[in-house]
């Protein structure tokens, strides 16, 4: 467990912002502020309860020196304020404990946000090529999901830190006021927890990597599911599905149960002990040193000290073993933020003539080769097509030219300005891409058209216009009519029209359509293309497609065969 700690701590110290390790440490010393709390008021009880019952021990020792400090008259107005000075104490220690719990909480949330962030933006960051390879559904998972358990996990480190300090002050007062005693119940407890903690961590360990697998196995079947849900109506196949869901939810379940009843195990051993442990104090004292009033004030520190020790042992077991359950969070979380990602700037670029690409080669991570040594220019303003069989690389060729793919060889220039890795933000941003299937998500025709863009009505009426579907909204809700999950309540010309109007709404210099009309019937197709090549205008205009009746307006056309031009 020593190496996982040391390896969970080598990763954080990687992850963590300087920022964050600096609150992280001044927690830590908070944590030994109160565990020394904690010590002392532990240890003040054992004088008050000997003075209280033994009011001549005022005249010896420490007592007579704060009793002639502060003049006290008599020795029960002494005891009196030494008990209320005990409970100003307490009260202390009561706030002092819920500063230190807001101030945790506060840090394992904002670090649960700073971990969320990082990875929603590492997603985002990462080139289309490795994105196309990766599920959606885990990145779900990973940002709401484990972002949260690697914070818990934070949370219980800080927590281990506290608890290991509250016991270790509280065995050197124990030590103080009877080694013996001490050692003996150090060497039967040590035992005890050693034993629990070697069986507990390793099945932690392991119930936690079920977890992970069963979670990621949960998200995607949640994923798939809803994303396909017209077509498992018509399979008809929803008692798989729910039984794929089942096997999920059981391991997620059976891996919970375990783990918490797993938990439970080191209180009720420890408590059964600690009370047991007690006991045989009071035997050893009344046979050691044949008299009641020793066994009183001795006993009570003891009681008092293991009564807070056996739970902060208890807890800090607790925490290692949620350590151990939660670990597979760390190391998933670690490996994704460092994840290739892409440095791109924003370094403006103008498109005046055209667009140029020389010698270009493409493959994706496996594979042969998509794109092989193709060379071609589009000037500002032309239609071009590109058409060829599925399969042939025309939508790769297209990808590469507006910015989605960089070229394994080749450059691609605009108005004879290389596109590089600090200006091809800028680029894209002059494209606009309307795909084969329209995404919509639920919420209103506005938001998917601004779809994180600044909001803009009359931007936004003026491109669905242009889209020829503001006629229809007007029987709506305008602007405000919601379009369900994937746009389930507009049809299919609707929605290729609010795609459309969503490329339109930044005024790109160039539009792509991929595919866009292949789904649509025959009719649909030809109004929505000659709607397109209107608005189009003086604008560069790529369009993708199999049927020529889709390009027959175009100026050229370019045939796209097994990664060449032909």
């Amino acid at each position: 467990m020593l190496t996982t700690i040391k390896t969970i701590l080598k990763k954080l110290n990687r992850l963590l912002e300087k920022k964050r390790k600096i609150y992280l440490v001044v927690l830590f010393f908070l944590s030994i502020i109160l565990s020394l709390i904690e010590t002392v008021g532990v240890s003040v009880v054992m004088p008050f309860i000997s003075a209280a019952s033994n009011p001549d021990m005022i005249d010896t020792g420490w007592y007579k020196h704060f009793f002639d400090l502060f003049r006290f008259n008599d020795k029960n107005t002494f005891v009196i304020a030494f008990g209320i000075a005990i409970i100003t104490f307490y009260l202390f220690r009561s706030l002092y404990n819920i500063f230190y719990n807001y101030a945790i909480n506060k840090f394992s949330l904002g670090t649960f946000r700073y971990f969320a962030t990082r990875l929603f933006k590492t997603y985002l960051a990462l080139p289309y090529k490795v994105y196309v390879q990766k599920n959606p559904s885990v990145f779900a998972q990973m940002i709401s999901g484990e972002a949260n358990n690697l914070s818990n996990l934070l949370l219980n480190l800080l927590k281990i830190f506290s608890e290991f300090f509250t016991v270790l002050f509280l065995y050197c007062f124990m030590i103080l006021v009877n080694w013996q005693i001490t050692l003996v119940l150090t060497t039967i407890l040590v035992f005890i927890v050693l034993c629990i903690f070697a069986t507990l961590i390793r099945a932690s360990k392991k119930l936690g990597e079920k977890r992970y697998a069963a979670n990621e196995k949960l998200s995607r079947t949640i994923w798939e599911t809803f994303g396909n849900f017209k077509f498992i109506k018509l399979k008809g196949n929803e008692d798989k599905i729910v039984s794929v869901f089942r096997n999920s939810t059981d391991t997620l379940s059976h891996s919970s149960i375990i783990s918490s009843t797993l938990g439970s195990i080191p209180k009720n051993i420890l408590e059964n002990l600690g009370f047991s442990l007690l006991i045989g104090v009071v035997c050893y004292i009344l046979w050691r040193y044949k008299s009641a009033a020793m066994v009183i004030p001795v006993i009570s520190m003891y009681a008092l000290a293991l009564y807070r020790m056996l739970p902060a042992i208890n807890r800090m077991l607790e925490y290692l073993n949620s350590i151990a359950y939660l670990q597979q969070s760390l190391h998933m979380i670690y490996d994704d933020l460092n994840l290739e990602t892409d440095n791109e700037g924003f370094t403006p670029v103008s498109f005046t003539k055209s667009i140029r690409g020389e010698g270009l080669w493409f493959r994706y991570l496996k594979g042969d080769d998509v794109i092989k040594d193709i060379s071609l220019e589009i000037t500002r303003g032309e239609k071009i097509a590109f058409v060829g069989e599925s399969g042939s690389g025309k939508t790769t060729l297209v990808d590469l030219l507006i910015g989605i793919y960089r070229p394994m060889k080749g450059q691609i220039y605009i108005d004879d300005v290389l596109i590089d890795h600090g200006n091809i933000r800028s680029w894209r941003n002059k494209i606009g891409y309307i795909p084969q299937s329209i995404y919509l998500f639920d919420g209103t025709v506005a938001e998917n058209i601004m779809f994180g863009s600044d909001y803009d009505e009359t931007k936004i009426i003026q491109v669905l216009k242009k889209a020829k579907i503001m006629d229809f909204l007007d029987t709506q809700n305008g602007i405000n009519t919601q379009v369900g999950e994937g746009g389930i309540q507009l049809s299919g010309g609707q929605k290729q029209r609010i795609g459309i109007a969503r490329a339109l709404y930044n005024d790109p210099d160039v539009l792509v359509l991929d595919e866009a009309t292949s789904s649509l019937d025959d009719e649909t197709e030809s109004q929505i293309m000659n709607e397109i090549y209107d608005v189009s205008g003086n604008k560069t205009l790529i369009i993708i497609a199999h049927r020529l009746s889709t390009v027959e307006r175009c100026d050229r056309r370019i045939v796209i065969n097994n990664g060449t031009i032909l």
